[in-house]
């Protein structure tokens, strides 16, 4: 019988294999990605996302927090090939494409969050009040310099004893989302159990968290079908670094 953290990175693998089929048999989700561009501006001639200030509703700097492995931290040789896996992404797009372009500098792989801009939380260390649960994410009160802190505090504890991270690449895939993702599971539960105890320290924290381990390259936003193709060359560009970054490890022993 395998063990938890055995079962757990296999039931990711199915779902990485699962995610890059479906966009290799049904392309991108247009109007997810159509949606997705009302959260982008131009600065330049570069798209960048939307500041929170700026959002139909403004929320402030403390409303979305979250626990995240940089991964320039966790390994420089992961950076440098998805670097390069970026670029000839980027050269294999049909002209005219827009998209935005994760700096490698930002390359994270999210942990969990304490607060979303789509479901804010003023104080996630307790449950979600039941009137605050009637009112609407964007008009709930922001945290508190106290709650802020406290937050801050358990997080630290729990990284601190939840060190280190021991992940591995398993696929890189084009997501039915628009979005480049380079795709990892849990070598040893680490990740897993550091996503339990923070659960279970914030039981006031958004109830929709993340349950894969990826990073987020770049993301096209151009609200338009590929051509079967466009699909066969961009997949076969996930496929070529599939192949050379599959098994490659990562130990983080630093978290933000």
């Amino acid at each position: 019988m395998a063990s938890a953290p055995q079962a757990a990175s296999d039931k990711l693998r199915i779902v990485y294999d699962e995610m890059s089929a479906k966009f290799v048999s049904q392309g991108l989700n247009v109007g997810f990605i159509n949606t997705a561009r009302q959260r982008y501006i131009y600065q330049g001639s570069d798209l960048v996302p939307l500041p929170y200030a700026k959002f139909p509703t403004s929320l402030g700097s403390d409303t979305v927090r979250l626990i995240v492995i940089p991964l320039a931290k966790a390994s420089a040789q992961l950076v440098k090939a998805v670097s390069a896996l970026s670029r000839d992404f980027q050269q294999a797009l049909r002209s005219g494409a827009e998209l935005y372009v994760n700096e490698p500098e930002r390359w994270h792989i999210t942990v969990f969050h304490t607060s979303k801009y789509d479901d804010t939380r003023p104080n996630p260390l307790k449950p979600l009040a039941a009137d605050l649960q009637q009112t609407e994410s964007v008009h709930r009160a922001p945290p508190s310099s106290d709650a802020l802190h406290q937050e801050h505090q358990t997080m630290q504890k729990l990284v601190g004893q939840n060190q280190p991270i021991n992940l591995e690449v398993h696929r890189v895939l084009l997501a039915d989302s628009g979005t480049l993702l380079v795709c990892l599971i849990d070598r040893d539960g680490s990740l897993n159990h550091l996503r339990e105890q923070l659960t279970r320290a914030f039981p006031g924290a958004p109830m929709r968290q993340t349950q894969i381990m990826h990073v987020s390259v770049l993301r096209l936003l151009t609200a338009q079908q590929l051509s079967s193709e466009e699909r066969r060359r961009l997949q076969a560009i996930c496929d070529e670094y599939t192949t050379e970054l599959k098994g490659m490890q990562i130990t983080a022993t630093e978290l933000w």
